[in-house]
């Protein structure tokens, strides 16, 4: 009897059966002997080279059964194929339903089908702007970086810097750990520390020594000191004169290679403007992405969903490999069970694939494509800061039709989705 093939098509996947005759499964028996040999050591025989029957004897039923029906596999999964023009996103899972006839269910799945509500996917765009008083902010951090000190002999002013020994008492007069410090600078006015510990330096001069009672603010970083009182005691090493150079034309000119005070005012504003502008098309991109994942509804089969699972699970584990790590500690550090990794990886997963599915629906209801010529542009211009031996390399990966260069292509409709829809 040949191979009998039947299809059932299911809901979000197509069940195939296969049936083989006799003729086919002792040929397949014998391949699956001859492979399982190679590993087998029976004593006056070469690996290989063993008669039939007493390699039988040393293995498993079960392993052979496994091993005969890797060898019929593939003709049963090109019948199905090309007899019914299936066309399987993933490969089929496989399972040995009996042994006598032969008979092996295929699971296939295939593209489900998708929709995008509406169509379209709007994202609120936000209007970008860059105050003077930031820009004016941003010049004073440059200019500081070409400020001039010299060491005064009378009390501190505001926008004087103060070289200190600092220490911390709490409310028993006992040290806080982590509050000792030697020659700490600190510029009156920087707001860089508590609140209260600058004004409270205003008026010493070098050798003075102050202590002075705080409160550590409620939203302090170190937790256990939240809202808690302290003591400073300080000492007072040195007193500078800090000068900021007055950005003239010419300072300009010579230190940020501007035109003018005023071109170099223009330029900050501008470099702003371009990285505001980033993070709102980061933010719109984020936006568009959750909006695509909310509207696009999708049947997915479980084996699809599992596929994707274990490609996220491998992913990850390679990921803390890399850093030194496995998944068991990094669940012990992170307090996490197999369960809960479970339940986040498979919703991830799940996400993933509709966030994909989607995409790949608004690709198509929008016709958009991307040329043999754009896709050699969109090579070279990766290619071209690569060294020429690393070019060579990478060149065969990049050829049409490889996967890279498939996934490549993905990359640049996407890309024109996004250009499309977060005009």
């Amino acid at each position: 009897m040949p191979l009998q093939i039947t299809i059932k098509k299911l809901k979000t996947k197509i069940e195939c059966r296969a049936v083989y005759g006799t003729e086919d499964v002792t040929k397949a028996r014998s391949q699956a002997l001859a492979t399982l040999a190679q590993s087998i050591n029976i004593p006056g025989f070469r690996p290989g080279k063993a008669p039939a029957n007493l390699v039988q004897e040393k293995i498993d039923t079960g392993r052979l059964l496994e091993e005969t029906v890797r060898v019929l596999l593939p003709e049963a999964i090109r019948m199905a194929v090309n007899e019914h023009k299936l066309s399987p996103i993933i490969p089929p899972k496989a399972a040995i339903e009996k042994e006598d006839p032969l008979t092996v269910v295929l699971t296939f799945v295939e593209r489900p089908s998708v929709t995008v509500k509406g169509n379209k996917v709007v994202v609120e765009k936000k209007e970008v702007k860059v105050e003077e008083k930031d820009v004016e902010q941003m010049l004073q951090s440059l200019l500081q970086e070409h400020q001039t000190s010299k060491t005064v002999d009378r009390a501190a002013v505001k926008g004087d810097r103060l070289v200190l020994d600092v220490r911390g008492e709490d409310g028993e007069d006992k040290p806080i750990a982590g509050s000792e410090m030697k020659d700490r600078p600190v510029v009156i006015g920087s707001k860089m520390l508590i609140p209260g510990f600058e004004d409270a330096l205003i008026g010493l001069k070098t050798g003075d020594s102050k202590s002075f009672p705080l409160k550590f603010p409620e939203k302090y970083h170190a937790e256990h000191l939240q809202g808690k009182p302290v003591t400073f005691h300080v000492t007072v090493k040195s007193v500078e004169e800090v000068t900021l150079p007055e950005l003239t034309d010419a300072f300009a000119k010579e230190k940020f290679h501007a035109e003018s005070a005023a071109a170099l005012k223009d330029r900050i504003r501008s470099a702003m403007k371009e990285q505001e502008d980033r993070i709102e098309r980061q933010r719109r991109e984020g936006a568009f992405f959750e909006a695509l994942l909310k509207a696009t509804s999708v049947d997915l089969a479980e084996e699809l969903i599992e596929d994707e699972f274990q490609a996220l699970v491998e992913d990850f584990a390679s990921s803390l490999k890399e850093q030194g790590t496995n998944l068991e500690q990094w669940m012990q550090k992170s307090k996490k069970t197999a369960k809960d990794l479970d339940a986040d990886m498979r919703k991830r997963a799940t996400d993933r694939l509709t966030l994909r599915m989607g995409m790949q629906q608004l690709i198509q209801d929008k016709e958009i494509t991307v040329s043999d010529e754009d896709m050699q542009k969109a090579i070279k211009e990766m290619m071209e800061p690569l060294e020429a031996g690393k070019r060579l390399e990478l060149a065969p990966l990049y050829a049409k039709g490889e996967r890279n260069y498939e996934q490549l292509k993905w990359q640049k409709m996407v890309e024109k989705v996004m250009e499309e829809m977060l005009k």
